[in-house]
This record gives structure tokens, C-alpha cells and sequence, in this order.
């Protein structure tokens, strides 16, 4: 039976498609779009290894990507290069990139004025309520979906190759087992980075199952992941003290 989990951070395709343009400091005009073809699948393997409920949008973007890809692979007319009539295949996807960086930039500035302006308050506001003991690790940014797939296939990347490749051995782990596994590091600390987490596990079976087991804890609510900037690991913070 396949265990399968969907977050609010599934911001869809073209979102994805922004992070890799960002991570790779890539100009959004010239896409190479073989690389991010590439990396766009890859990522789509990484949800399917977790299970996760991929919705349509990720598979029609990556149906897109491939028809851009075979356009261009196809050769110009020498005449209309000439003339510079063919348009780019790629100007539809960079058209949907741009309108979703505008949208999702003015997004960002409009909950900038929602923090700035929910302090004010016309008369006599009651101060009673507020928190002085706000620690700094508090304020960090929320970490997506691609952010922990990311981290998630960098650990894999560093796990050792099998010696034996026809020699099976049967792990024993559960989901269950894995979250007692979190929750013995998150009573000893009530933050924990995702990289000190896993440097125990050299299994790739029971590495995935702990990632879907974070990604049930957030699901509930029991955790939260933070992360202090783009691409840096991220934090699991225990919301249940004592668990």
C-alpha cells in the first residue's frame, strides 16, 4: 500500500521551474532547457520515491518542457533564421515564468505591508498578550517542499555506493519507528538540523522513510522546518514538548 501525503507548500510547476532558475543563477531569457528538462524530472523521480501525490500541473509542465525541447532540437529553415521569423520555442514558457515572478513578487510585498500594518491598532491596544521571548530562530523562513527534497537528495548523493549490487538485504523500518527515531533527538534538543539527523543513516530505504516521516509531522502539525537562507539546511522544530 503506497503512502501518499500533500502539503500547502506545493506552489505548482512553474514555481519549481523559478527555483531551479534562481539556484543555478540562470538568465531567464536564454533557458537552457535541456538542464532544467532535466533537473525538472529528476525532481518529479525524487516525489515519486516518496510517494508524494504529484498533481496534474507537474506532469503537464513536464510534458511541456519535453515539447520544447524537441522543437528545438528540430533544425531552422535557413531562410526564416535569416529573416529571424521562427520564434523561440522557449518564449511561452518564459512568458508564464515572468507573469508568475511578477505576481508572486507583488504576493511578497503585499504580506510586507499585511506584518507592517497589523501592529496598528486605532485605540488603547491591550499589550498584554504579546510575547517578549520571541527567540530569533522564530523569525527563520519557512522551508518548501523543494527545499527538503533538495537537502533530501544531497544526502543521497553522499551515501555509499552498494559493494555487492546483487546482494538484497530487507529493511525492517516503518514510518513509526522513524518519527520515535526524530522525536529521540528532538527530546534531547528541541531544534534539530536535518543534516546532524540523518548522519547515522547509511541506508537509502530508511533514509526516504525518515523524510516522509518529517513530512507527516508537518503534515500534523508537530514539528515545524525553518531554514536560515536559500539552499541552507534546514531546522525540524519540535511543537509538542514532551512527545
Amino acid at each position: 500500500m503506497s503512502y501518499k501525503i500533500h502539503l500547502d507548500v506545493f506552489e505548482g510547476p512553474v514555481d519549481l521551474l523559478l527555483y531551479f532558475i534562481k539556484r543555478d543563477e540562470i538568465n531567464i531569457y536564454d533557458i537552457p532547457i535541456t538542464k532544467i528538462t532535466r533537473d525538472y524530472l529528476e525532481y518529479l523521480d525524487l516525489m515519486t520515491t516518496l510517494n508524494l501525490q504529484i498533481a496534474g500541473e507537474f506532469v503537464a509542465m513536464a510534458a511541456m518542457l519535453m515539447r520544447i525541447k524537441a522543437q528545438m532540437l528540430i533544425p531552422r529553415i535557413k531562410e526564416a533564421v535569416e529573416n529571424e521569423e521562427m520564434e523561440d520555442p522557449r518564449s511561452e514558457l518564459v512568458q508564464r515564468l515572468l507573469e508568475y515572478r511578477y505576481f508572486k513578487e507583488i504576493g511578497g510585498e503585499l504580506q510586507k505591508l499585511e506584518a507592517r500594518h497589523a501592529g496598528e491598532f486605532p485605540r488603547r491596544p491591550d499589550w498584554s498578550y504579546i510575547d517578549h521571548d520571541i527567540q530569533p530562530e522564530d523569525a527563520l523562513s519557512h522551508v518548501s517542499l523543494f527545499d527538503i527534497l533538495n537537502a533530501f537528495r544531497q544526502v543521497m548523493d553522499r551515501l555509499p555506493a552498494d559493494s555487492v549490487p546483487h546482494e538484497v538485504n530487507v529493511e525492517s523500518t516503518n514510518i513509526t519507528e522513524q518519527i520515535d527515531f526524530i522525536y529521540s533527538h528532538l527530546n534531547r534538543e528541541p531544534r534539530v538540523n536535518f543534516s546532524t539527523l540523518v548522519r547515522s543513516i547509511r541506508s537509502k530505504v530508511v533514509l526516504i522513510v525518515t523524510v516522509i516521516a518529517i513530512l507527516e509531522l508537518m503534515r500534523t502539525q508537530r514539528v515545524r522546518v525553518t531554514q536560515n537562507g536559500i539552499f541552507d539546511d534546514f531546522t525540524i522544530e519540535n511543537l509538542e514538548p514532551g512527545a
